[in-house]
């Protein structure tokens, strides 16, 4: 008799297996395999080992011949049926003592029983035997070419999803957890520089013209006073004064006035002053005439030219970083480990992890029609393998796919991520899409239909299975289904065929 009979669960695996023995507490057990339950060789080895260190004689129960074979290759006991493992007497799993015999075995004389067994011509017997297979095959053959044979064709439903997956890439992960959605990636970090330049946006007035005009001297001295060219003459009302210089020598009668002309030193607006704004005389002329301006001065103007903006410095900060991002990304894409490992970098995920060098060569308000800018950056990113994005969309996917449909095909078409990394662990956005169609198992499609009319066939199809439009069945030879109309019995003779578009 045995100690535990413990019936297993469709679910049960053999770790679950080894541990229910342990837990039986008893030297014998036998293991009920459900049907449809597979082992490999390999899995019966494993609980064969785990029962021999708990010293527990284990027998599996059945109904599959292959699978009694299996467990008995590896040193189990195996059975068909709970009664013949509670009935029979269990043999270990050692190999058994030999029975020995104890008395010599009955001795028979030479041709003694030759009247009983006469002798047969062996050759004859397989050449008749042959004869009689070939003459079944024939007949089998004509039998079948007799009848009917059918040829179905059914163009399967199918249907697009899609799903966003957000997705860890971790690069402290060794393996794909489809459960929590993280794969392993690898931080790969390059080193990129480059050089770019801008035309400027910003504007500055830049003084072009100077101001002229004419001054009045007057002598104060009693004796004839000669004013030097460049003598320079100025206002005082205004809180940056105005200088002039005059452009000829003029000499000026005593206590009389004389005119000459004056030109601004400084370009630009400044210098167009009104009447009597010129009243102060510079230098030694000062001590024998005074100034003043009868009429305005003008002419002085500025011109506006283009120059560099903070908007520059930003434009041309973006422009820069994102063409040395792309060139690392190309960067990356040729390290070695990643074309040995066939790996993906993501260019979503990468960032700046050192900023190493950022010069401008003009200043902002700077006068210039160009700016440029050096930059060096040290970039990481994450490298993946794209086999895992597939395997965790084509997962997110079989969660999408409507009761009676299979998934076909998945691909994964990455997005945002969430937020910039740190080079060790990142959320990235995935949309996973995919197609799925309807399952049509042709086997199924064979057994619905044989022995049906074509329309009581197609009528099946149309209603157990999710099929784009009308099945075409082709059933033959003619002049028998005018007698017949039935498509065949024998399943052999229907081919059925799955089309999906």
């Amino acid at each position: 008799m045995i100690g535990r009979i413990i019936t297993l669960d469709p679910a049960d695996d053999v770790a679950g297996a080894c541990d229910r023995i342990e837990w039986a507490n008893a030297d014998r057990v036998a293991l009920v395999m459900p049907e449809g339950m597979h082992w490999r060789e390999l899995d019966f080895a494993q609980l064969c080992r785990a029962a021999k260190a708990r010293g527990v004689e284990v027998a599996i129960v059945n109904r599959d011949f292959k699978q009694r074979m299996t467990a008995r290759e590896v040193g189990l006991v195996a059975f068909a049926l709970v009664n013949d493992a509670v009935n029979r007497q269990w043999l270990p799993a050692e190999d058994v003592e030999p029975i020995r015999r104890l008395t010599p075995p009955r001795r028979f004389a030479p041709n003694s029983l030759r009247r009983f067994f006469p002798r047969r011509n062996w050759f004859l017997l397989a050449g008749r035997a042959l004869v009689t297979l070939a003459a079944f095959a024939v007949l089998a053959a004509a039998a079948l070419s007799l009848l009917p044979e059918a040829e179905i064709t059914l163009t399967a439903s199918s249907q697009g999803i899609r799903t966003i997956v957000p997705v860890t890439l971790d690069t402290r992960a060794d393996r794909v957890n489809l459960e929590a959605r993280t794969i392993p990636a690898t931080r790969i970090d390059v080193i990129v520089e480059g050089r770019m330049s801008t035309n400027t946006t910003g504007k500055k007035s830049v003084p072009r013209s100077k101001a002229r005009g004419a001054v009045t001297f007057t002598n104060v001295l009693a004796t004839p006073f000669t004013v030097p060219r460049n003598t320079v003459v100025r206002t005082t009302a205004t809180s940056t004064p105005a200088r002039f210089v005059t452009l000829s020598d003029v000499e000026v009668p005593p206590g009389g006035r004389a005119d000459v002309a004056v030109e601004a030193i400084d370009p630009g607006p400044n210098a167009n002053v009104a009447a009597g704004q010129i009243n102060q005389v510079e230098g030694v002329p000062a001590l024998a005439v005074t100034v003043i301006n009868t009429a305005p001065t003008g002419g002085g103007g500025n011109v506006i030219l283009p120059a560099v903006a903070e908007e520059d410095y930003r434009r041309l900060r973006i422009a820069l970083r994102n063409k040395l991002l792309q060139e690392a990304s190309d960067k990356m894409q040729q390290q070695r480990e990643v074309v040995n490992d066939g790996l993906l970098i993501l260019p979503e995920t990468l960032f700046i992890a050192d900023r190493q060098d950022e010069t401008f060569d003009r200043f902002v308000t700077e006068q210039a029609d160009t700016v440029s800018l050096n930059m060096r950056l040290q970039v990481a990113g994450l490298a993946v393998s794209p086999r895992d994005l597939e395997a965790v969309a084509r997962g997110a996917l079989k969660l999408k796919v409507p009761e009676g449909f299979e998934l076909l095909a998945a691909e994964a078409v990455r997005g945002e991520v969430a937020e910039e990394g740190t080079g060790n662990e990142v959320l990235l956005f995935v949309e996973a899409r995919g197609l799925a169609g309807a399952a049509i198992d042709e086997n199924a499609v064979r057994r619905l239909v044989r022995g049906k009319t074509p329309a009581d066939a197609q009528a099946a199809l149309l209603q157990n299975f999710a099929l784009k439009r009308n099945p075409r069945i082709e059933a033959g030879p003619d002049w028998l289904m005018q007698y017949v109309n039935r498509l065949p019995w024998v399943t052999l003779r229907i081919n059925a065929r799955v089309e999906r578009e």
